[in-house]
């Protein structure tokens, strides 16, 4: 009985882990409580949830050549914000400024983000060939922590961001005319933003 209580507290103090070698069936062998000897062998042999192993898969890189653009090379046109974005005159400057830089998306978008608080940004598009502002769906206080990737020869978007105290990635395409939004996938707690690639 003696043995049986050993071999029964290692596979408690092991946690239920699974068999890694003949060293823990062996304890199992040695019991001669046959109930116990069954319990300790579906002990070892199962993984628990805390012992489980975790299967990660590698998310898929982003397929940014999939959504080719030509980078603009032509001069750059500004906005116009005593008329047509007159709505975005309260952040001319950066707005300007991100302009003066070039297209940094989609061949001639330059995508400009604004902080509006601790963890919170927006993102206006400027159009460098027209001068155009206009929003884009990227940020404000339901995508705090707002990461992108993206680049000026392809027109895909790959934001990460948090929402609901947890870590999203998103998709978002353009399609020439307006955004094109993909599913919302649930990456895991908030900390997952800071942790991920």
């Amino acid at each position: 009985m003696r043995t049986a209580l050993a071999a029964l507290a290692f596979v408690v103090a092991a946690g239920g882990a699974q068999a890694e070698g003949a060293s823990d069936i062996a304890a199992c062998r040695d019991v001669k409580d046959s109930l116990l000897r069954l319990r300790c062998f579906d002990d070892v042999s199962k993984p628990t949830a805390q012992t489980a192993p975790t299967v990660t898969s590698k998310p898929r890189a982003p397929d940014f050549a999939a959504y080719a653009a030509a980078p603009y090379r032509g001069p750059i046109s500004y906005p116009d914000f005593r008329g047509r974005d007159r709505q975005h005159a309260s952040y001319r400057t950066r707005i300007l400024a991100g302009a003066k830089a070039g297209p940094n998306f989609a061949g001639h978008l330059a995508l400009v983000t604004i902080g509006c608080r601790s963890s919170c940004v927006f993102v206006p598009v400027v159009d460098v060939q027209t001068g155009r502002v206009f929003d884009s769906p990227l940020g404000g206080e339901d995508m705090l922590s707002l990461d992108m990737k993206y680049q000026v020869d392809s027109r895909l978007i790959v934001a990460r961001y948090i929402s609901d105290e947890r870590c999203k990635a998103e998709e978002i395409v353009w399609t020439g005319s307006a955004f094109q939004r993909g599913a919302v996938r649930d990456l895991g707690d908030r900390e997952v933003c800071w942790t991920a690639d």
